[in-house]
């Protein structure tokens, strides 16, 4: 059976998107692929690192490194030889690849599968329908890799493409034995040329070995002297900037990163210590605003634990800060569709909010690098917006050994241009996707709620319409004042008013579809109409935007050009878009039903207080696996559990998957960006 954590993300264009890749979809999630588990108890072949098993298994085992090929001639300018690969490979610009790019893709791209050439190129002939090569798939006229082959690929990537060292899972992937893993650090990102960017540099603190932990910590930065003049804004205090790269090493969850605007000055003690971290004065006492008081390395305050920064800091942290960048990956580039800009103010407090865990036995210092690239002045038409919608972060709620799939509505406002989609999990949550419009179940006792249009019923047991249908709902033409998606009484009376001039057109501007600047009669006969007849449905064939099927390598897709969304005078559900996770308790792997055992406390000591080790089991684990436990007591309730009378075999140790700030637990967040078009915006009336 197919284990969905091993499967790179899609990585889709609109077209791709569009054009759905259901059936891929349920082959996945029904386990029809069959992919090799490695896990064998002795190996073929043992290796010094995961890079030198990559350069056997794939360069030279799919004939890349023939004299005709990759080898002695060199094709493309490019020689996979094993004694020069790593260096003809990593950061190294794709001269085959024609120019149009945002950034240009190079050959290995630490962290970033997508901007890696390589990757890109075998993918293509792996997994055609959600891979595209630039040019031509790869290897050219020879066999395509396997899943497992391209999946060791796709984590070597994604782990930093180190050069020495193991990347865990990759050698039972190959069938191969590998050193123990230890911490890898990933090719610092260089920084931007002068005059075309700058760097900003988190200070690196220490992730114990076999821990995961969230913290919070500060720094000051300084870029003023590295901005030329036309990139200023009018104030002088800001930058103007469009691309984001984000590039720390393989050992964090994510990575949230804020701009402080407060009031408490960084001397003040709610902030904690200031430390130099890293370079030749690591540890010494430092001045928090003194740049250069810790030579090669930076001031920082102590990372301290704190979920999302609560409880760290001054009390107005959480209202006085913005988000400017992050990444859930080793490596992420951010690049704002075209017209699109930010502004960043040229000095200041950060922020650093890291979430990490370290697999490994030993201890692993995090860095992190933030580039930001300067917005031209022809390029600043339009401020961007980010997607952020957390407003059912903890919905879930799944049974052990089974699946859940849960949606919700997110809406945008009117003139939207949407131009990227990605989205947050962990490690349960198996498929992300999105759908352009509204749906909701059509009545019973669930009528109004979000529903998936394509809902993995073969798989999970649950039905979020309880046997009624999952529909798209078609906005109202005309009178949807409170955009619920139906037009009542209330929205009859106030359209009548705007028509008989006792109210403006912006107490409903939906009542004004053509914004002639008042009510016609023909728009107040369709609303009536609506109201009468109750709300369309559309049962055409649903419009797929986004999937993702790795927690930790989710997808990233933008719309180029950007999807547009309508102005005011449209109901709210013409702007809307339906999201939805499916998360896996067990259900198509015993082995990964949460337990108490295995779950690692939550940072606020409370039992069952956003997840953590559930207070009580539910299922069976060991003996009589997947049934419920019966019992008063803990030792009833594992008697329970035996196979037999007496047989002391079994286990109640089975949690119910809730929401919670561990990778044991689950979130369910749609991210993404898009801009306002004024230049199409309704004036007020």
């Amino acid at each position: 059976m197919l284990d969905l954590s091993k499967r790179g993300a899609a990585l889709l264009t609109d077209q791709g998107a569009r054009g759905c890749l259901h059936g891929a979809l349920a082959a996945v999630l029904l386990g029809v692929l069959t992919v090799h588990s490695g896990g064998a108890e002795e190996c073929s072949q043992d290796f010094e690192s995961t890079y030198d098993l990559i350069q056997e298994a794939v360069f030279e085992k799919k004939g890349c490194t023939s004299s005709s090929c990759h080898g002695a001639s060199a094709a493309g300018g490019l020689d996979l030889s094993a004694d020069v690969s790593y260096e003809n490979l990593i950061g190294v610009p794709a001269t085959t690849v024609p120019e149009g790019r945002i950034t240009g893709l190079r050959r290995v791209v630490p962290g970033q599968k997508d901007e890696s050439l390589l990757f890109l190129n075998l993918a293509a002939a792996t997994l055609p329908a959600e891979f595209e090569a630039p040019l031509r798939a790869m290897p050219l006229g020879l066999e395509a890799l396997s899943l497992d082959e391209l999946e060791a690929l796709r984590e070597w990537i994604e782990q930093g493409a180190p050069r020495e060292g193991t990347v865990p899972g990759t050698g039972e992937l190959l069938d191969a034995c590998l050193p123990p893993a230890k911490p890898n650090p990933i090719e610092p990102l260089a920084a931007p040329e002068s005059g075309s960017g700058v760097q900003i540099v988190m200070p690196p603190w220490v992730v114990p070995g076999n821990s995961e932990t969230e913290v919070c910590f500060v720094s000051y930065y300084d870029v003023s002297d590295k901005i030329p003049e036309r990139y200023l804004d009018p104030s002088r205090q800001s930058f103007y900037w469009n691309q984001n790269q984000v590039r720390q090493d393989p050992l964090s969850h994510h990575l949230i990163v804020d701009y402080y605007f407060g009031s408490a000055p960084l001397d003040e003690s709610t902030w904690g210590e200031f430390l130099c971290r890293g370079g030749d004065h690591e540890g010494q006492p430092c001045g928090p605003m003194d740049l250069g008081g810790c030579g090669d390395g930076i001031c920082a305050s102590e990372p301290q634990a704190a979920v999302a920064c609560a409880g760290f800091g001054p009390a107005d942290l959480e209202q006085a800060t913005f988000q400017f960048s992050g990444t859930q990956e080793a490596s992420s580039l951010y690049a704002y569709a075209q017209d699109v800009y930010a502004t960043l103010p040229v000095r200041g407090t950060v922020v650093w909010n890291s979430h990490a865990f370290n697999v490994t036995d030993e201890d692993g210092s995090l860095r992190g690098w933030l580039n930001f690239g300067f917005a031209q002045p022809d390029e600043r038409v339009h401020f961007v917006s980010a997607i952020n919608n957390d407003e059912q972060i903890y919905k879930m709620n799944v049974p052990p050994f089974a699946a859940q799939e849960i949606c919700h509505h997110h809406v945008f406002p009117p003139d939207t241009r949407l131009f990227e989609l990605n989205s947050h999990t962990h490690r349960r949550g198996k498929r992300f996707t999105v759908y352009d419009g509204r749906y909701a179940c059509a009545d019973g006792p669930s009528a109004g709620e979000p529903c998936s249009p394509e809902p993995e019923t073969a798989l999970t047991n649950s039905d979020i319409c309880v046997g009624t249908e999952c529909v798209r709902l078609v906005p109202p033409e005309s009178g949807d004042c409170n955009d619920d998606g139906a037009v009542g009484i209330e929205d009859l009376v106030r359209c009548v008013n705007i028509a008989l001039g006792k109210v403006p057109v912006s107490a409903c501007p939906t009542a004004d579809p053509d914004a002639s600047g008042g009510v016609s009669v023909a728009e107040l006969i369709s609303a009536v109409g609506t109201s009468l007849n109750g709300t369309a449905v559309d049962r055409s064939e649903p419009e797929l935007l986004y999937v993702s099927l790795n927690y930790s390598d989710p997808a990233i897709v933008r719309f180029d050009p950007p999807r547009e969304y309508p102005g005011a005078t449209a109901p709210a559900a013409a702007r809307t878009l339906t999201f939805c996770g499916l998360y896996d308790n067990g259900a198509l792997n015993p082995s990964e039903v949460k337990t108490r055992a295995s779950s690692p406390p939550n940072p606020y000591g409370i039992p069952g207080y956003f997840g953590g080790p559930c207070v009580t089991p539910e299922s069976r684990t060991e003996g009589l696996v997947g049934e419920l436990c019966q019992g008063a007591t803990e030792e009833e309730r594992n008697a329970s559990c035996d196979t037999a009378v007496g047989a002391r075999d079994g286990f109640c140790d089975g949690c119910v998957l809730t929401g919670g700030v561990t990778t044991e637990d689950e979130m369910f967040i749609l991210n993404g960006y898009y801009f306002v078009d004024q230049r199409h915006a309704e004036a007020p009336r």
